[in-house]
């Protein structure tokens, strides 16, 4: 019962790839196909998402390695990997948030404003709600499938508590959005996209910040060891 189930693992990875795949708008013929759009998804949103779905990739493959690599190993390679991807998430989230506040600002002024909202209306005035609908639906039903893989792959999955939360925030992440789409009318649905941005943007910034103390940790425990050794090395042995 303890042994790991690679194919299910595997199969679990690919599906998170896929996932970050389809948010920002690199797809394959194949989902390009069945979701009926040629480029990125519309608004700013779901290509957001992707800074805390990146994060989900990253937290599956050391799940899987965790299982199968002695704990000091994984130790070093979760802490070095962790520091590098924390800090880049955490510059793009931020970058994310200001760039978008900036912008959510400039839809609400011009609107504020006749001609403004003249100007408005011709940028952000149509938005492609039911493509964008059809691509969160297919995203959650692999987020989904990701964490019934997971449950597949090892039973100790629910026991991973960072992992499952991670995938449940991204659950909710994909749910706000849908919300905020369907929530207004389609002309004001390009600032309820930006306000989601913010929303997943924030989301990715928190589970970044964690990560990031987790990789100081790791690191803190795996250089301990170390300085102890030089210590013990350093003193001179005493004479008889």
């Amino acid at each position: 019962m303890d042994k790991l189930r690679w194919p299910f693992l595997v199969a679990a990875i690919i599906v998170t790839i896929i996932i970050v795949t389809i948010e920002l708008g690199t797809l394959t013929p194949i989902f390009k196909e069945l979701l009926n759009v040629e480029g990125a998804p519309p608004g700013i949103a779901i290509a957001a998402m992707a800074l805390l779905d990146v994060q989900l990739i990253f937290a599956t493959v050391l799940y899987g390695l965790g299982v199968v690599l002695p704990h000091p190993a994984i130790g070093r390679l979760q802490g070095i990997a962790s520091l590098i991807l924390s800090i880049v998430l955490i510059l793009a989230s931020i970058v994310t948030i200001f760039a978008t506040l900036t912008l959510l600002l400039l839809m609400i002024a011009l609107i504020a404003s006749f001609f403004g909202a003249i100007v408005y209306l011709a940028i952000w005035g149509d938005f492609a709600r039911g493509e964008a609908a059809a691509i969160l639906w297919l995203l959650l039903v692999l987020k989904v499938a990701t964490g019934v893989l997971l449950i597949l792959a090892h039973q100790r999955f629910l026991q991973n508590k960072g992992l499952v939360l991670l995938v449940v925030t991204s659950l909710i992440a994909n749910v706000v959005i849908s919300f905020l789409h369907a929530l207004v009318p389609i002309i004001l649905v390009s600032i309820t996209d930006a306000v989601a941005a913010i929303v997943c943007a924030i989301l990715a910034l928190i589970w970044a910040i964690g990560l990031l103390v987790g990789a100081v940790i790791a690191i803190i425990r795996i250089l301990k060891p170390e300085k102890r050794e030089i210590g013990k090395s350093s003193v001179a042995p005493v004479p008889a």
